[in-house]
């Protein structure tokens, strides 16, 4: 039996899923899609502003239309992304950039993360998913084979609610409190990096390209996101550095204002702030892994690595989708079983197999920006190669075949007929 029918009376629910963004909302309709019986809980209520580059790459908008997915998002007028330029400070302005653009047609997408969770948690609730918002999540216990998982929630209040599950899902972001208490999280790799997000509002560059300005120890994203008027962006300082991180939120939005101030093709309506800033960090979270007896770990909360490449909703979707072909197809029957456990075990090597090629080019692209005389040379030649500008803005973009794993479905997840 592929989807479950019917409730353990054991149970809460057969899935319990922490945490409504893109992984957990996506994790949660892909189930419910397919018969089980899954509970959602966020301790925001949406839709909810979050800290984001706030940009789908191609990967990430063809596995949007494969899950049947993209249509509702093309309903929040996301802004369509040709590619990516890359500069350098100098001087007072950006060096020439060096543009690329994604090839065969492909394109990425500026999003507004407050529309777009809306309405991929939308879409859960649609296909059945229990959805409760404003809910914090203060213990939780990983399970057994002879054991539900369970989590143990506040609404209002200081009474607990226990919830007990056949599996437990924690979808919860970079600061997940499930990977903790599950006993997956590992120290904080240095150096510490951390972020702060701006809403801008502006006319000038062209809107069709993302852009990114990489000094030392620090990146600029600058990227187009749906808004009034269309002449909204999304504006992202990372830097690296224990003195830069904590001096963020003082000396952040001079030094992103400076940083506008240059960028190629100027403005002709001066750059101003019209939401956040909002703070992420610090980065690099890794995990010892992604399972642990009935817990699974879905997008950031799964380790979390730099966003400098734009990856972080790709891997999210990606996740996603492992986790519930692995529940659909590795657990059998209505009722808790011993086997589960071992069932389950397979998430963690596949999510490890599938993002394997991406950590690596985000660590060859991270180590390469980080020192002074590679990220100069690498990008001057890039400016006079726009083949292979093109050719590394495209693979960043997780669009090429061999960075899509083999052994993940091709198409959307749906019951099968015979489950109809």
């Amino acid at each position: 039996m592929s989807g479950l029918r019917r409730t353990d009376t054991a149970l809460d629910a057969q899935v319990m899923i922490v945490g409504g963004g893109p992984a957990g909302a996506v994790t949660a309709l892909l189930l419910a899609r397919l018969g089980w019986e899954v509970e959602l809980v966020d301790r925001a209520r949406f839709p909810r502003s979050k800290a984001c580059g706030e940009c789908l790459n191609p990967g990430g908008v063809e596995l949007l239309a494969e899950l049947d997915l993209l249509e509702p998002v093309l309903a929040t007028s996301p802004a369509v992304l040709e590619g990516w330029d890359l500069a350098l400070p100098g001087n007072g302005r950006w060096q020439p950039p060096a543009r690329g653009r994604f090839r065969g047609g492909h394109r990425g997408l500026g999003i507004c993360r407050r529309t777009f969770d809306a309405a991929l948690l939308q879409q859960a609730r649609v296909a059945g998913v229990r959805v409760r918002e404003g809910v914090r999540v203060v213990d939780v216990r990983p399970g057994a084979p002879d054991r539900a998982a369970a989590v143990a929630l506040v609404q209002s209040g200081e009474t607990r609610e226990w919830r007990r599950a056949r599996v437990l899902i924690g979808a919860d972001g970079l600061n997940s409190r499930v990977r903790t208490a599950v006993g997956l999280a590992r120290p904080v790799v240095p150096p510490p990096k951390a972020s702060l997000t701006w809403r801008i509002r502006g006319r000038g560059p062209t809107r069709a390209q993302g852009r990114l300005l990489l000094g030392p120890h620090f990146t600029v994203g600058l990227a187009p996101v749906p808004g009034p008027d269309q002449v909204h962006w999304n504006a992202t300082l990372v830097v690296t550095g224990e003195a830069d991180r904590q001096d963020l939120h003082r000396s952040g939005w001079p030094r992103m204002a400076d940083a506008l101030q240059g960028v190629p093709g100027g403005w002709t309506e001066e750059p101003a702030v019209v939401a956040g800033p909002w703070g992420s960090g610090s980065f690099h979270r890794p995990v010892s892994a992604a399972h642990r007896h009935r817990t699974l770990l879905v997008g950031d909360a799964a380790g979390y690595f730099d966003p400098l490449t734009g990856q972080g909703i790709y891997r999210a979707l990606l996740g996603a989708r492992l986790a519930a072909m692995t529940i659909d197809r590795g657990l059998t029957g209505g009722a808790m079983r011993r086997a589960d456990v071992a069932a389950l075990a397979p998430y963690g090597p596949r999510l490890v197999s599938s993002l394997r090629t991406g950590r690596w080019l985000q660590k060859t692209v991270e180590g390469v920006v980080s020192r002074s005389f590679f990220r100069q040379l690498c990008l001057g030649g890039l400016r006079y190669l726009p083949r292979a500008s093109s050719w590394l803005i495209h693979l960043t973009g997780d669009r090429p075949p061999s960075l899509l794993p083999g052994h993940a479905p091709s198409g959307p997840l749906h019951p099968s007929q015979e489950d109809s």
